[in-house]
């Protein structure tokens, strides 16, 4: 009977020595940027998503109770955020957590105004994790990611200009002309494009151009609709225009649909131009 109570606590004491040992050697967590991803992409803003991996060297599991981030713009700090995500680390082995930040670009603007006339803004993103570890009671770890991210902007729609072909008293065959300016360092495709065209206040046209467009970064196309007008539609400009005379007010209206190549961009954005001014035929 005194063997195996001898035993018992040999044992038990043993094993508090193996857990003291451990508790004697307690690590932090590392914490590792591993990935920042773009979500989602548009002409108003962004939702960037950024991976940490961390990793718990200890023989016991440890648990994060929150992380705190901020994110700087160009080296000034713009936003900042704090998460109460509690979660637990299993011994000697790795858990991910994912940062969200979402940017509006006009907030940007507002902010920094030189970011307008850039393609790409540089970041950095700052955090700390907290942990709540035996001995040592709560660390925060602190960890950063930095990298550049492209700033999507506008396409710019401009009326080109009319080309009469033919005319007659009974009509007129015209080349109406537009011209799309790209100004990202990235491709861009325009489809579904719908146009209305009024010359002195009457409707010349209103159509939708079934072809997709494609214009490389800084670049620009001319897109050229021939358009049959009868004498009807084009009203006194008909008889302005056999007359001699060759100033004319337009409006042009309509919208199209943009997609790019670019990681996250969300394809088919509706873009709605509205133009209007005087013409010299």
């Amino acid at each position: 009977m005194k063997k195996l109570l001898v035993l018992l606590f040999a044992s038990i004491f043993l094993a508090s020595c193996g857990s003291l040992r451990d508790f004697a050697d307690v690590k932090e967590p590392d914490v590792t940027f591993t990935n920042m991803s773009i979500q989602n992409i548009t002409f108003e803003g962004v939702t960037l998503l950024f991976d940490f991996d961390i990793n718990n060297p200890n023989r016991f599991g440890v648990s994060a109770e929150s992380y705190n981030y901020e994110f700087f713009i160009n080296e000034r700090s713009f936003l900042t955020g704090v998460e109460d995500q509690s979660f637990k680390i299993e011994r000697e082995s790795s858990n991910q957590i994912q940062i969200p930040v979402s940017l509006s670009f006009t907030e940007v603007y507002e902010t920094f105004r030189s970011v307008m006339r850039q393609d790409s803004l540089s970041y950095m993103l700052s955090s700390e994790v907290e942990f709540d570890m035996p001995v040592m009671g709560s660390r925060k770890v602190p960890v950063t990611a930095n990298g550049s991210l492209p700033i999507p902007k506008i396409p710019r729609i401009q009326f080109g200009e009319f080309n009469v072909k033919e005319i007659s008293l009974s009509g007129a065959n015209v080349e109406v002309s537009f011209r799309v300016s790209n100004p990202n360092a990235f491709g861009i495709s325009i489809a579904n494009a719908k146009y209305m065209l009024n010359v002195n206040g009457r409707q010349w046209l209103d159509t939708q151009l079934d072809e997709r467009i494609y214009v490389d970064g800084s670049e620009q196309r001319v897109i050229t609709i021939p358009v049959r007008l009868s004498a009807t539609q084009m009203g006194s400009a008909m008889v302005e225009i056999m007359s001699g005379n060759s100033t004319f007010n337009y409006k042009l209206t309509g919208s199209a649909e943009v997609s790019a190549e670019l990681e996250g961009f969300v394809d088919g954005q509706l873009l709605p131009f509205e133009l209007e001014g005087v013409y010299d035929l």
